[in-house]
């Protein structure tokens, strides 16, 4: 009788390990999956089932404080994804875009040269 009694803690410990084992587990292919995806990706995926809302209030506002301190590259040319409506996907856009565009900004963004997201080969020029 006294063999079964030695060791009633080793039980506890087991479940208390399996516990810390299994979110080890989930942190880790969240960190992999966010590595893998990108973050951004992470966050949008996150968003949708959180009911992601209506962010155009938070992108004008960023767009406003970039306008204010003189950031022309990106007021002009940093693509944002702005949702209209709940359940909508969002859209890519720029702080210059008539919908994003306040009165109180007078960006010239013709002046700035934005750099394209594909760069051209540089196999052409190797002869």
């Amino acid at each position: 009788m006294k063999l079964f009694n030695k060791n009633k803690k080793g039980a506890e410990m087991t479940i208390g390990t399996l516990v810390i084992i299994v979110l080890a587990v989930l942190v880790l292919a969240l960190l992999a999956f966010g590595f893998g995806t990108g973050w951004g990706n992470l966050w949008d995926k996150i968003k949708a089932y959180t009911a992601g809302g209506v962010n155009v209030d938070s992108v004008k506002q960023a767009c406003l404080v970039a306008c204010t301190t003189q950031r022309t590259y990106e007021y002009c040319c940093v693509q944002r994804d702005v949702r209209f409506e709940t359940g909508k996907p969002a859209e890519r856009m720029t702080c210059n875009d008539t919908r994003l565009r306040t009165t109180e900004c007078n960006l010239d963004c013709s002046l700035v040269t934005c750099e394209s997201e594909q760069k051209p080969s540089q196999s052409s020029e190797k002869k």
